[in-house]
């Protein structure tokens, strides 16, 4: 089912921007961090990120109000992302070959560097583009999502879309073919311009 590579593919790249690095420096893309203020305290090994906080990493952007990040004694890192008004935390992540776009909105973001697990929380919500249209969607309370295992599980609750229930919709893949010439037609066989840009520093 494309909704769980799709989910695969947004989820697992927010790994790569909280956890401990496993290649050489020069292998990894830049991570640039713009927020209003931003507090690190070397003998906790807390980062705080606060006020309209755009992470870009690569084809990668996160956009919270608030984001933690926590080392821990063994090296890995846990992040925290959350939003202070009614709006929600976005993670998104572009694919320019395949002309997909994958949008993971929720009130929370939680990663763990040890598992290399991923929670999207509250109200959370999946959706994968190709060429700008939306094909595959999935909502609940939780979208969680295991790097190293391959696996994935929405939960439903109080805070999902439809209350208790989880929602997966698939459109027919003839609709995201389609999609995908239009862009193969639009570009001439290249791959699409990237949607986020990264200030200059």
């Amino acid at each position: 089912m494309k909704t769980i590579t799709a989910l695969a593919l947004c989820l697992t790249i927010i790994v790569g921007s909280f956890a401990h690095a496993q290649t050489e420096a020069e292998q990894e893309p830049e991570t640039l961090v713009f927020s209003d203020t931003l507090n690190y305290d070397d003998i906790t090994k807390i980062t705080q990120f606060r006020g309209n906080v755009i992470l870009t990493r690569g084809l990668f952007r996160l956009v919270a109000d608030n984001l933690d990040i926590v080392e821990d004694n063994e090296g890995f890192r846990h992040g925290t992302a959350t939003m202070d008004s009614a709006e929600l935390v976005e993670l998104i992540e572009e694919d320019l070959e395949n002309y997909e776009l994958v949008r993971a909105v929720g009130l929370k973001a939680e990663y763990n560097g040890k598992t290399e697990i991923v929670k999207m929380i509250g109200q959370a919500v999946v959706t994968r583009y190709v060429c700008g249209q939306p094909v595959d969607n999935v909502r609940g309370e939780q979208v969680v999502y295991d790097s190293k295992n391959k696996t994935y599980k929405a939960v439903g609750g109080p805070q999902s879309s439809e209350p208790g229930r989880v929602r997966s919709l698939v459109q027919p893949r003839s609709k995201a073919d389609k999609a995908f010439e239009e862009c193969q037609r639009k570009y001439n066989g290249q791959p699409m311009p990237s949607s986020i840009r990264t200030p200059e520093i």
